[in-house]
Formats: C-alpha cells, sequence, structure tokens
C-alpha cells in the first residue's frame, strides 16, 4: 500500500513517483493548418513508438490554397507554437504544411519557433524531405503535388533553387486542402508507381493533406525505388531531432534505414 497520512482538509495524501509521462522519449508539437484533416493520423502512424507523442495546435488557413494564402500563416505562427504544451517539455516544434515552409521559409519559421520557445529544435516538411532525399540518395526526383498551377510553380522553382532536379511531375490540381484531404490513396499509388517508373532516383508526394501512409511500401516494391512523403519525412526528422533514431517498419525505406 502507499504511504498515507491524513491532512487537516480530511483527505488522505497518497505518495507517488513521477515518470516521464507519456511522452517520456519525444514530445513532438506539430503545427496544423485549421483545414488539414489527414496530418495528425498521418504523422502518428509514422511514430507508432512507446514514449513518442505528438501534440498539435492549429493554425489558420483559408479555405482557398493560393501563395498569398501561405504566406498569410506567418502572422498567426507565434501563438500557434505559444499553445503548444506551454507549460511542459517539448523537444520538437514541427510545422505541418510544406508549400507554406517554401513561401515562408523554412529559415523565418525556424527563427519564429525559436523566439516562442528558446531551446526547442524545429523542423518542416520542405527541410525534412530534403534531408531525407539527401539521406536516400535521391538528386533526381518524380514530384506528385496536389497542387493549383500557381503553387505548383513555386514548388517546382523552390525545390530547383535547392539542386533537386526535377525530372517528372504531375499533379490532381486541387484548389484547397479540403480536397486535397480527399483523395483517394488508390489514385496517389497509382499516379505515384507511373511516375516513379520514369528514369529518377526516387518518387517525392508533396503535401501533408495527402493521405500516403498506407501506400508507400507497396509503391516502393513496384518501382524499386525510395519513396518520400511530406509526412513521413516531417515525423524521420522530427524523431532524430528529438533524440531517437529508431526504425519504423513498414513505412518506406527512409524510416527503415
Amino acid at each position: 500500500m502507499p504511504a498515507r497520512s491524513d491532512d487537516e482538509d480530511g483527505w488522505a495524501t497518497l505518495a507517488c513517483s513521477l515518470d516521464g509521462g507519456p511522452a517520456a522519449v519525444a514530445a513532438i508539437g506539430l503545427v496544423v493548418l485549421a483545414n488539414d484533416t489527414v496530418i495528425e493520423p498521418e504523422v502518428r502512424r509514422f511514430l507508432p513508438l512507446p514514449g513518442v507523442e505528438v501534440y498539435s495546435s492549429r493554425i489558420p488557413m483559408a479555405r482557398d490554397l493560393t501563395p498569398a494564402s501561405l504566406a498569410a500563416m506567418a502572422d498567426n505562427l507565434p501563438r500557434a507554437i505559444e499553445l503548444l504544451l506551454p507549460d511542459d517539455r517539448l523537444d520538437v516544434v514541427a510545422f505541418g504544411c510544406t508549400s507554406g515552409s517554401m513561401i515562408i521559409g523554412p529559415d523565418r519559421i525556424a527563427g519564429i519557433a525559436r523566439r516562442v520557445r528558446p531551446g526547442v529544435a524545429v523542423t518542416d516538411p520542405v527541410s525534412a524531405s530534403l534531408a531525407a532525399l539527401s539521406a536516400l540518395g535521391a538528386r533526381r526526383i518524380a514530384l506528385v503535388t496536389p497542387y493549383p498551377a500557381s503553387v505548383n510553380a513555386m514548388v517546382e522553382d523552390y525545390l530547383s533553387s535547392k539542386g533537386v532536379e526535377i525530372a517528372a511531375r504531375a499533379t490532381f490540381r486541387q484548389g484547397s486542402d479540403v480536397t486535397i484531404a480527399r483523395i483517394d490513396p488508390r489514385d496517389i499509388f497509382n499516379a505515384a508507381v507511373e511516375i516513379g517508373r520514369n528514369d529518377v532516383d526516387a518518387v517525392f508526394l508533396s503535401c501533408t493533406a495527402l493521405r500516403c501512409s498506407g501506400i508507400i511500401e507497396a509503391v516502393e516494391q513496384a518501382i524499386g525505388k525510395p519513396v518520400v512523403t511530406s509526412n513521413q519525412a516531417l515525423a524521420w526528422d522530427a524523431l532524430r531531432k528529438a533524440g531517437s533514431r529508431a526504425a519504423i517498419p513498414a513505412m518506406g525505406r527512409l524510416l527503415r534505414d
């Protein structure tokens, strides 16, 4: 029986010990677009590890996906980060928008996060995906996006400026996260396999609102090349920045190696 003592208020005081809590290994704070229904379950599927937890805060985002609406998120980013476990340990801040990371810029995102949460590591889908492609030795890629033309042009320019050769490109051409989240994973699979048969080192599926966790292994088996997705790379980078190099089975070469 735990030690007890009777206090003046009539309640017995129970002895207890405090452990590391549910996030003893890694506490990952995820900034989620207000209309994104995909990233939270996807990231958690990529991180099915004891002691690794993901905690979310949402940021306003207009329904229409445009460079201007993506850029506008920067104004609300400080408050969204402030709401991530303000009174507890946080190991990593992960900003959850691929195209938004390109528009706002990873350096600006990291600067905002570090001002709000000093000493906490920061990642975003773009920085994470570029690091993932590099880790896999992939310079020449096939790119699949769900974006409208104006966002596609920005994404292509950004990746090219970082030394990524885009040898093949295809898009579902949707105008909001609401419809992107409803793209059937079977269509994503078919697109990734078809484009991945080109002369490329890897396939990159760009967008945190695409449901990709269930198709990565099958695509890799079909084309014999690695697949990187925004949420997969974000989870991989966040886990490593939290100090863990645990392998995750059945989620692609990136998380397995």
